[in-house]
């Protein structure tokens, strides 16, 4: 599975976990090359506004949006979100496969 896939996945359980259903509110692109990877997360807005808040709830460093659809994610965010669904994942030294 790809980082890209992982963070995917990881966003889609939070969400899940609050309730919400899973219809295409949200969507993940790197933005960058290097191994540890900036991604950006669109979302639709308004209803898109509410996965944002749901995972900020859940992951403390997830950037606070006020009323952008697009949220950059740093690579410690990214990890972060990641790990909190895939604790399995800490064993290999917080590494995920590009």
């Amino acid at each position: 599975m790809t980082r890209k896939e992982l963070l995917e996945n990881a966003i889609r359980m939070i969400t899940q976990r609050a309730g919400m259903l899973e219809h295409d509110q949200f969507h993940v692109t790197q933005i960058s090359q290097d191994p540890g990877g900036v991604y950006l997360m669109q979302v639709s807005l308004p209803d898109g506004k509410r996965v944002c808040e749901e995972v900020r709830r859940t992951i403390a460093s997830f950037p606070a949006v006020a009323d952008s659809s697009c949220v950059p994610l740093l690579p410690e965010v990214v990890d972060e979100i990641i790990m909190f669904a895939r604790p399995d994942l800490c064993s290999r030294g917080g590494r995920t496969p590009d």
